[in-house]
């Protein structure tokens, strides 16, 4: 299947890199031509020229606002399916009709694994299984209705980022009373109240590196996108303010572990 995928940074890459090693005919469009580059997909100078030929487009980028732009210089003749993968929040999908509103969860780990969780609404979805194949481990049908799928992945989301910053929290609370935030870790391991994700962000906060996964700057963005659809859910906004001090100072193409960082009495 020809394929262009619009948009290569930490989690477009490796799903145009998955699907040119399925066997895919994928073209690669980025704003900075080197990171479409050693994908195993020819590299195209602009998204009109990428989406040339192709029987489907995926769209994987930061915000409604950019994929707007993106797809303003391009026209999709009939029968391109457009797979919109980005995490752009429950106002925009309606604007980008017809697509597949597919949202994906996971980050960097499970997009090179090809191992994401594919959240789709929209028609034309039932065409898009050996597209989906090769980039995911779980596709969730969520209908016809395209934006289910935002919608979806805003409540995903929400559990995310609420726990990240409450382990950013419980870890900031452990240094101050002296506890060793590792012996936090351990005493949850096991139980009913530890995750896989404690240990996964925990220790990069405890060893004050954040290497990105997930950036800081989307998460905060998709924590306003939670917050603008619900209004009335205090944390939402919350966990948007405590990250945006972190971005603000420089540090928002960090994980979003780094979030931590607020928390920090001298911030390094």
């Amino acid at each position: 299947m020809r394929i262009a995928v619009l948009g290569t940074g930490i989690m477009g890459a490796p799903m145009a890199r998955n699907l040119a090693s399925a066997g895919h005919e994928v073209r690669a469009w980025n704003r900075t031509a080197a990171k479409a580059e050693g994908l195993g997909a020819s590299v195209a100078g602009t998204p009109r020229e990428a989406v040339e030929g192709a029987e489907v487009v995926i769209t994987m980028l930061a915000d409604g606002p950019t994929v707007a732009a993106v797809m303003d210089d391009v026209t999709l003749p009939d029968g391109v399916v457009w797979w919109q993968a980005s995490t752009i929040g429950v106002e925009w999908p309606a604007k980008f009709a017809p697509h597949v509103d597919g949202p994906v969860m996971g980050t960097r780990k499970p997009a090179e694994d090809g191992k994401l969780t594919v959240l789709a609404s929209g028609p034309g979805r039932e065409r898009l299984g050996e597209v989906f194949a090769p980039v995911s481990a779980k596709v969730i049908d969520l209908g016809d209705e395209i934006g289910a799928g935002q919608r979806m992945k805003l409540v995903g989301n929400a559990w995310v980022l609420g726990l990240v910053e409450a382990l950013a929290e419980t870890i900031a609370l452990a240094e101050q009373l002296d506890v060793d935030p590792r012996a936090f870790l351990s005493m949850i391991e096991g139980g009913l109240m530890d995750t896989p994700y404690a240990r996964l962000k925990g220790e990069p906060m405890i060893a004050r590196e954040f290497p990105p996964s997930f950036p800081l700057v989307l998460a905060a963005k998709d924590a306003g996108l939670i917050s603008d659809a619900a209004p009335d859910l205090p944390l939402p906004r919350l966990i948007r303010q405590q990250m945006l001090k972190v971005v603000e100072a420089g540090y928002g193409d960090e994980d979003l572990s780094a979030t931590i960082r607020a928390l920090w009495q001298e911030p390094s």
